[in-house]
């Protein structure tokens, strides 16, 4: 005689009932059950995957020009607009929108004065039409060198054996930042103005809107032109020289070219 049916046996040493539920529980829950388990990872992971990176896609490296000049003497010369050259380079980006340049004022050496207006009247000589983005100076930069971290900063420190040096990222996001460093090593000077382009006293110092004219134009997106002596951008830079102070032809090109 065969045993008595007992709720819940099925003859196969599987229940019935609460049984079939342990069934569907071991073909679909255990994956439910890990799916909910690795849901927020997965999106913690993508969160992670999707934080903006930085890419240093530049380094303009801005050296002295005037080799061959004895030492202490100023290597620069008069401006002269009939060798202007009307050519500019592109850098491959351009500001989308109104920036702010935060200046470390503790670099600043001491014998430059007023320097939040002195960085101000820089950027501004690149306000050459409408389109252009404004960049507004704060004094409150804090970094002591060229750092990836979403902003721009300007300051002295030590850029290698260059006046100056721009460094630029793009954020895997698309914000395109740069630093500007000046070389805290290099003797300074603030012209009273640009004059004829040369101020033959300053001996072997480096007049520091004239420098800083041209480093910004890095941060509007302008390259060095080719053969361009008298250009802003030109690739090269002169103790006691102020003719960079005010963009040339072909640096109003560029930024027309960049901004309309």
């Amino acid at each position: 005689m065969d045993p008595p049916a007992r709720r819940g046996y099925d003859g196969v040493g599987h229940t019935s009932g609460g049984g079939v539920g342990m069934r569907r529980l071991n073909r679909f829950g255990w994956a439910a059950v890990f799916l909910a388990a690795t849901i927020p990872l997965s999106f913690a992971a993508r969160a992670v995957a999707e934080e903006p990176r930085p890419d240093l896609i530049r380094v303009d490296v801005f050296r002295d020009g005037g080799k061959g000049k004895p030492a202490g003497v100023a290597n620069c010369v008069n401006d002269d607009p009939a060798q202007y050259s009307g050519l500019y380079g592109l850098t491959g980006w351009a500001l989308s929108g109104a920036v702010t340049a935060h200046l470390n004022l503790a670099s600043v050496p001491p014998a430059l004065s007023d320097a939040t207006g002195a960085m101000q009247r820089s950027f501004d000589a690149w306000f050459l039409s409408a389109g252009v983005p404004r960049v507004a100076v704060a004094g409150d930069g804090t970094v002591a060198k060229a750092t990836a971290n979403r902003q721009d900063d300007v300051l002295f420190g030590r850029p290698g054996g260059s006046i100056a040096t721009t460094y630029t990222w793009r954020w895997t996001d698309g914000l395109i930042e740069s630093d500007v460093v000046f070389n805290k090593g290099l003797g300074w000077f603030q012209a009273a103005a640009e004059g004829d382009g040369c101020e033959e006293t300053a001996g072997a110092r480096y007049d520091w809107e004239n420098i800083a004219v041209h480093e910004f134009g890095h941060v509007y997106g302008l390259d060095h032109p080719s053969d361009s002596r008298f250009e802003t951008m030109h690739a090269y830079g002169y103790t006691g020289e102020t003719l960079k102070r005010s963009p040339a032809t072909g640096d109003g090109n560029g930024m027309r070219a960049l901004y309309g």
